[in-house]
Formats: C-alpha cells, structure tokens, sequence
C-alpha cells in the first residue's frame, strides 16, 4: 500500500544531500577496507585476523547497504522482507565483528611496522583498521548520548507538565480552558 501524499513527509534537500554524501562516503571507506584487508593478507602476523576483519566488515556493511536499497525499491512484500530479514543478520552479524575486531585491532597498538619484526604489522593496514574501529566506537559514542539526553528531555517534560499531559474526565484534547465542566455535552 503506497502512502497517499498527506501521509508523506517532505524531506529537506540538505537531509537528502547529507545523506547520499555520507552514504558515498561509507562506501568507498568498505572498499577500501576490503582492498587494504585482501592486498595485505599476509602482513600482519602480530595479529594475523586484522585484514580478514577489514575484508568481513567491508563485504557485510557493503551488502548490507545493497540490501537496504533493495528493500526500497520494491516497496513491500515477500523481497522486502527477506532482505529486511537479511539486513537485520548481517548487522548482528558486524555487530559482533565490531567487537571482535575490536579485541584484534586495540590490544597489539602500537605494532611494529619493521617488516620482520615480531610485532610486525603492515603501517597503512593497521592504522586504517584503528581508525575506522575507532571512528565507529565514537558515532555509537554520540547516537547513545544523543539518545540518553533525549529520553532525559522527554521524561523531564513529562514530569514537568504533571497531570495536563493526561486527559482526565472532564476534559478532551485541544481543550483551551480548565474549566472542570464537560467540555461539550455528557462526554
């Protein structure tokens, strides 16, 4: 069922711009993650699952995002649903990557980047695995705060206003006095 155009909701140009751009964005950081992860397979042996992790976060981001176009281009049914239900897989399944890359990528820092070196680590490699690790701890950071201080603005309003957030049994909503009669009629 397609919304009639009361129900849809104009978006700004600068959301729309915003979004394709950081959208871009991503994609070129997952491809490069899995072009840094599969050239460097091998250079690595301080932790010898840094390039897989880059190759598996590339690949499940990048089909995941395809998955997320798909589902919006055919509109509802069976594809949409079997591609939401493939979304959801593959982000727990980064979700966990996240985290496991995490344990790879912090422990070892900082690798020595002397070829041959027991600690050794190819430079671009590593630091690009540092950097995108740490770039998404820090927007998971800030949508989580961003998140708490909202239900702290809600919840504050909430008690604030008290009672007149709540019909009660004489009032209706819209109504613009305090009046304890009915509003209109035996309501």
């Amino acid at each position: 069922m397609n919304p009639s155009p009361q129900e849809v909701r104009p978006q700004s140009a600068v959301l729309i711009a915003s979004l394709v751009v950081l959208n871009i964005i991503w994609w070129m950081i997952m491809i490069a993650a899995i072009g840094l992860g599969a050239t460097h397979l091998r250079l690595c042996p301080v932790q010898s699952n840094i390039p897989i992790y880059l190759i598996a976060m590339g690949v499940t981001n990048l089909l995941g995002l395809c998955l997320t176009y798909t589902r919006t281009t055919w509109g509802e049914g069976m594809v949409s649903i079997l591609c939401s239900t493939c979304t959801v897989i593959l982000h727990l399944i980064s979700f966990g990557l996240f985290f496991a890359g995490s344990t790879w990528v912090y422990p070892v820092f900082p690798p020595d980047y002397t070829p041959g070196a027991p600690r050794y680590c190819h430079r671009t490699t590593y630091q690009f695995a540092f950097a995108v690790t740490t770039l998404v701890w820090a927007a998971t950071t800030l949508i989580f705060l961003c998140g708490c201080c909202s239900v702290l603005l809600t919840c504050s309003t909430c008690a604030i206003s008290g009672n007149r957030l709540l019909p009660g049994r004489y009032s209706f909503y819209g109504s613009t006095r305090d009046s304890h009669e009915p509003a209109g009629g035996d309501v």
